[in-house]
């Protein structure tokens, strides 16, 4: 059951320097200039600090970065891509949430998801036995906490946290609260996106599995007497356009294979189960020398034609035609992550990608 009307597809950005705060608020102001709907920022706290080749940069805090953008942006959405439920209270997340929407003039969303073992590996106090269960309670508490009033106060009485007589003075701009994007993907995961959530946000994802895996999302929804096209489809992806479209996709292809190597499900359904049963799932990574070796070996064995149909790449023309395939998946809200030349790729955007859908 995929909506492919070309007209409403809205585009998003993930800004990622890491290390440098003031040039990913630099990118995110460049991506509203280029017609962006919306833009997005990972939520890290610690990098591996044994790796020598991934997220080898220290990163910045997410939500302070958003607040950032707030200030020098006008009409784009902002919203974490993902916030981590496993090591932040949701408390926090509700509480940053809608300091921002009021920042932002009522733009924020939430993207959250169950976490990554790499960004809190060395807290050890953290109970990473259950991020699913920890992740239901965050989103229901975050809600709950936008709708409390004084005279209304959250109590809540949960697995892993208890709330007593807890309201939440400052509120969203918008009495129905921001929009909550799941990023996740699997099939419990999937089933809440639509039995709770406004839309369902993966990272990493090829068209045809991501319309077979989105129809959980919609049954969910359906089950739950939930309006299945108000769910927004949401993916995040990596996009690399330049007016050489063999270079572009060349390294649009040796900057993601080990992305596309530590999502094993979606290898498996690709037709590559022999690669994805010897690689490590992005959830559970450490980035430590094992882990890291296993990646690494698992990744060469990828081909190219399977990293290239993970991400939007090549020519404008060839970008256009990468889009318009997650689009008749069933996508309406296309979140590209920019590798490699950024400016050419945003000039692309901005003077012949965005201006295609937007004609329709």
């Amino acid at each position: 059951m995929s909506r492919s009307s070309h007209d409403s597809i809205a585009f998003g950005c993930q800004v990622v320097r890491y290390d440098d705060v003031e040039g990913s608020i630099a990118d995110a102001v460049r991506a509203e200039e280029a017609g962006f709907d919306a833009v997005t920022v990972p939520d890290h706290l610690f990098h591996p600090t044994g790796s020598e080749e991934f997220l080898v940069d220290p990163p910045w805090e997410a939500f302070t970065v958003l607040g950032a953008i707030a200030q020098r942006t006008d009409s784009v959405r902002l919203l974490p891509g993902v916030a981590d439920s496993v090591r932040r209270h949701p408390t926090e997340i509700a509480h940053a949430t809608a300091t921002i929407d009021q920042m932002s003039g009522g733009r924020a969303g939430l993207g959250i998801g169950a976490g990554e073992a790499f960004t809190f590996a060395p807290i050890e106090d953290v109970d990473w036995s259950d991020p699913f269960g920890r992740f239901v309670e965050t989103v229901e508490i975050v809600e709950e906490l936008w709708d409390s009033t004084a005279e209304e106060p959250l109590s809540y009485d949960g697995e892993f946290f208890e709330l007593a007589d807890a309201h939440m003075g400052l509120k969203p701009t918008r009495e129905s609260g921001p929009p909550i994007w799941v990023g996740g993907y699997g099939d419990s995961m999937r089933g809440f996106a639509g039995a709770v959530a406004d839309g369902w946000f993966p990272w990493i994802h090829a068209p045809e599995q991501y319309e077979a895996d989105l129809q959980r999302v919609l049954d969910s929804a359906e089950e739950r007497g939930r309006d299945p096209t108000e769910i927004d489809r949401a993916v995040m992806v990596p996009t690399t356009v330049s007016a050489d479209g063999d270079a572009a996709r060349e390294a649009a292809v040796e900057r993601n294979r080990t992305s596309l190597a530590l999502r094993p499900p979606l290898l498996a359904k690709m037709g590559y189960e022999e690669v994805a049963e010897e690689t490590p799932i992005m959830y559970e990574m450490a980035f430590e020398e094992e882990q890291e070796e296993r990646l690494l070996a698992a990744a060469e064995r990828i081909p190219d034609e399977a990293v290239d149909r993970v991400t939007v790449s090549g020519t404008p023309e060839e970008a256009i035609a990468d889009v318009e395939r997650f689009a008749e998946a069933g996508v309406d809200h296309l979140v590209l992550i920019p590798v490699g030349d950024f400016e050419e790729t945003m000039d692309h955007y901005e003077e012949t990608i965005i201006p295609y859908f937007r004609e329709q």
